[in-house]
Order: structure tokens, then sequence, then C-alpha cells
């Protein structure tokens, strides 16, 4: 009986194997050397007891196992056993019965020794690299903390201590932060980007030989500081409302080491994302600033509204309002007063570039004057453009522009109310139906709901609301009866020039 009682305690406890799997390795290790000398497996039988101090599968025994034959008939030395000779071992044997006998596996040849050495070990090498994979690849998309261990002087890259034994991690130069320096020992937080296994079947490919994947396969780990998967991990462990779903990331834009955008959302009324986010005096998105060295986090509250989120996206700036100017290229204009056009457009254009990127609509960022010009450039060039068509082919188009034209909303399709005017019924210029419609405001009605004060709010100007109160006269032929508000449709003595109801002013003519 062969006692490996240190040889299996050591492969459980620095292998980080079960005893299960060190059992089964060494019953085929042993079956493995009884092959390479026997030439066969067939008949061979391992068991285990325990050893002295009561501990199981500790000691092994090997056996070969033998049928009886006459003299005349034993022709396989390996199988097969004389009945004289069984009987030198077994007093009652007969013919047909079979017999283990024990083999001293110390006894085998040396090269069948080395080569099941070499199967156990490398058997132990793909469960050790196993198991450092599936641990590894629990963390992948998650944060970890690593030590850094060393770094390349060629290409920059570190090497950094996961606390995995029989692996290490990658922080390649792709992934650092330019804002950032590093310091061999010190220990910061990653992203683990992607967890891998390379080695054996990588190389042999190359080297144009077929071989199993797994023959001298290692782990690789990748990680990074530098990706927005970094900032939303760090967000998502300082805001519980994210964890608990009342609080959603939507979007995410960055450039590494200097600024980066989060579009977060909430389906509860009773929640601000964005309050949420940042933390009561800001200290939540404070301290992911503090990890990412200081670089600028902007938490921004998302809309379906494309409008409404660009101009949230372009925050720190105050933007007026957002023009579309060709929705199929999803191109837009963000008017800004003059002292926001650079904060709008941020150092080196990063503020814009980076709205782009979260909101994926192509910005523009203008003033009003700016804007002028370009609506006055565009309208130039439409008319130059006619001025080399034939008359064929301008009627053509403007026919084809026609047809192609929308149709005008009916009020039900707008949700106007059947008794109000639309804005359109007041002969009032284009430009100023544009505005109110895209503040929402589709009749005569709905613009008196609101104040001046709160028009002003919406972008309106003075000369814009003056020019919509104006828009409702009454004529001369209706002064010397009473009336009917057109707002508000209370009937009114003749003469009345506010209407006491809705407050809407009538001038006579």
């Amino acid at each position: 009986m062969l006692d490996l009682s240190e040889e299996i305690r050591s492969m459980i406890d620095d292998g980080r194997m079960d005893e299960e799997k060190v059992v089964s390795l060494i019953r085929d290790m042993l079956t493995s050397a009884y092959k390479r000398k026997f030439g066969t497996d067939d008949n061979v039988v391992v068991r285990f007891f325990p050893n002295g101090a009561g501990e199981e599968n500790r000691c092994v025994e090997l056996y070969s196992v033998k049928e009886v034959v006459n003299e005349e008939d034993w022709y396989d030395k390996v199988r097969q056993i004389p009945l004289d000779d069984a009987q030198m071992l077994v007093e009652d044997v007969e013919v047909g019965d079979s017999l283990e006998i024990p083999i001293d596996p110390r006894n085998f040849e040396y090269s069948a020794v080395q080569s099941a050495k070499q199967r156990s070990q490398q058997v132990v090498k793909e469960y050790t690299t196993d198991k450092v994979y599936i641990d590894a690849k629990a963390m992948e998309g998650k944060l970890v903390i690593g030590e850094i261990k060393r770094q390349n002087p060629k290409n920059g890259d570190f090497i950094v201590n996961l606390n995995l034994e029989g692996a290490d991690a990658l922080f390649p130069f792709r992934g650092q932060s330019p804002r950032e320096t590093y310091e061999i020992a010190e220990k910061l937080k990653f992203y683990v980007e992607k967890v891998e296994k390379v080695g054996a079947e990588r190389n042999n490919r190359k080297a144009g030989r077929d071989a199993k994947a797994s023959k001298g396969s290692s782990v690789s780990i990748l990680l990074t500081r530098s990706s927005k998967e970094f900032v939303k991990a760090l967000i998502e462990n300082e805001v519980p409302e994210i964890s608990s779903g009342d609080v959603e990331i939507k979007a995410i834009a960055r450039h590494a080491g200097v600024r980066t955008k989060v579009a977060v959302d909430t389906h509860k009324t009773d929640v601000d994302p964005v309050g949420s986010t940042v933390g009561k005096a800001g200290v939540r998105i404070q301290t992911v600033m503090a990890e990412c060295e200081g670089e600028k986090i902007d938490v921004v509250r998302y809309s379906e509204d494309p409008l409404v989120f660009i101009a949230n996206a372009l925050i720190p700036a105050q933007v007026r309002r957002v023009v579309t100017i060709d929705p199929s290229t999803r191109h837009v204009v963000a008017i800004v007063d003059d002292n926001q056009l650079g904060i709008a457009i941020g150092q080196g254009g990063v503020n814009v570039k980076l709205a782009k990127v979260l909101c994926d609509w192509n910005i523009e960022v203008k003033t009003q004057a700016q804007f002028n010009e370009m609506e006055q450039t565009m309208e130039i060039y439409r008319n130059v453009d006619n001025l080399f068509k034939s008359e064929d082919e301008a009627a053509s188009e403007e026919g084809e522009a026609v047809a192609d034209a929308p149709q005008p909303l009916t009020n039900d399709e707008i949700g106007i109310d059947p008794d109000d005017t639309p804005l359109t019924d007041l002969g009032l210029p284009e430009k100023i139906i544009k505005r109110l419609h895209d503040i929402d405001i589709w009749s005569i009605e709905e613009f008196f709901d609101y104040d001046d004060d709160e028009l002003h709010e919406k972008g309106l100007s003075d000369e814009d609301i003056a020019t919509v109160r104006d828009s409702v006269v009454i004529t001369e032929d209706d002064t010397g009866a009473d009336f009917e508000c057109p707002i508000c449709h209370e009937v009114l003595p003749a003469g009345t020039t506010v209407c006491p109801k809705c407050g809407a002013e009538f001038e006579f003519e």
C-alpha cells in the first residue's frame, strides 16, 4: 500500500483543489502509468484506503485483474494467468476465476512514471487556471481594488495584483487617464473590462499547429480607468437609488481626464434623479470626481423630447431654445446668449462634443445674431439656386414641394378645443406662429392662459407678445351692440375694452 497523505494534502492546500478532484487525478495518473507499461488499462483497478490517522482516501493500492486459464490456453500475459501460478497465490482458485494481483507503482519504468507525472502536472495547471478564470470572470464588468506591481517601460502598460493566485491583471496605456499619474505599490480602483483565456490555442494557431484550447492556457484580465463604464460603476456604487431602481443612468459620454456627462431619469414622481445622483451639497458626485482626480462630471436630466434633452445636455450653459434644422440628419441649433457661447462650446469644444455623443444629435451652438445670419444665408442660397434652374425644373420642384408638403393639422389632431381660435386664423407672422407652436401654444385662448412673465420665460419677447395681443381686434360693426369675447366667449356690453373674465384686451376700429 502506498501512503500519499502528504502529497494529497499538499495538492488540496496549494493547488486549491477539492479532495474528489485530487483522488480522481491520482487514479488517472496511476492508470496512465499502468497503460504505458502494459499497453492497456482495461484490467487495472485503483483503490483508496484511510491512513493511520483515519484520513479517508490517503493510501492507495493498484491491482491488475487477470483471468485464470489452463497452461495450454495462456497466451496473454497482461490479462491472463496460468492456473499453477494462480494457485500459488490463492489455493482454491479455479479456471475461469478472476484474480486481483497487487502491483507496486514504484516498480514502473521511469518513463511511465514521468509521463504520468507530466499529465498530473498538466491537469493541476488546467484546474488552477479554470479556478482563476471563474474567479476573474465574476469580476468582469465590476470595480475592483488592485495594487500596481510594475510597469513596462516600452509601452507604458502596468501589471496589477488583484490577489488572484496564479494571475495578474493588465492595466494598458490606453486604459489610463491622461489626468492621472501612477506609482508602484499604489492601490487604486479599476474597472474590469474583459476576462478571457489565452495562450496555447492562440500561439499554436499562429504557428499553424492544432492544439487543445486548454493546453498551456492562461487567464488574461484587462483593466481600465479611462472608460465611461468606470465612471458609471463609480456612480452606481455611490448612489443607492440606482441599485434600487429608482434612478436609471440613461446615457453617459466621457472625455477621460477632462469631462463626463451623465443623463439620469426616474419613473417616480417623488424622486429627483439629478439631486439623488449629485447628493446633498454635491457630496456623492464629489466623491466620484475625487476618484477621477478632479475630472468634471455633469449630471443632467434625461428627456424623451430630444430638444429638451439637448438643452439639458449643454449645461453648465443656459440655452434659450433649440431649433431643429433637419430631423432626417438629426441636426439642430442651440441658441444661447452671447455670454453663454463659450460655456456651451467648452474648452476645445469638449462640452458640445460630449453633448452630441450623449444625445446622439448633431448640435451647433450659436447666438441669436449668428442664427439670424444663418437663416438669411440659407435663404440666399435657396434663391441663388433657383436662378440657375429652368422654368420647367422650378415648376416641377414647386409641384413636388406642394405635393410633398405636409397637410395642416386639424384642431382635433392638434388638441385645440372646437370653440377655440387657432393662431393661424389671426393673420400673425409665420415666425411668431412657429415660435408659439414650438412652446406648445396653438390657439389664442391658450396664449392668454399665460401672463407676460411666463411668456418671457418661454422665450417670447415684448414685441412678440404685443403683436399677438394686437391681433385680437373687434371691428367697428360690433361697437354698437353686445359682443362675445373671442377668448372665453363671455357676452360683453358694447365698448368693453378689457374682458373681466379672462383679461383679454380689445381695440375697436
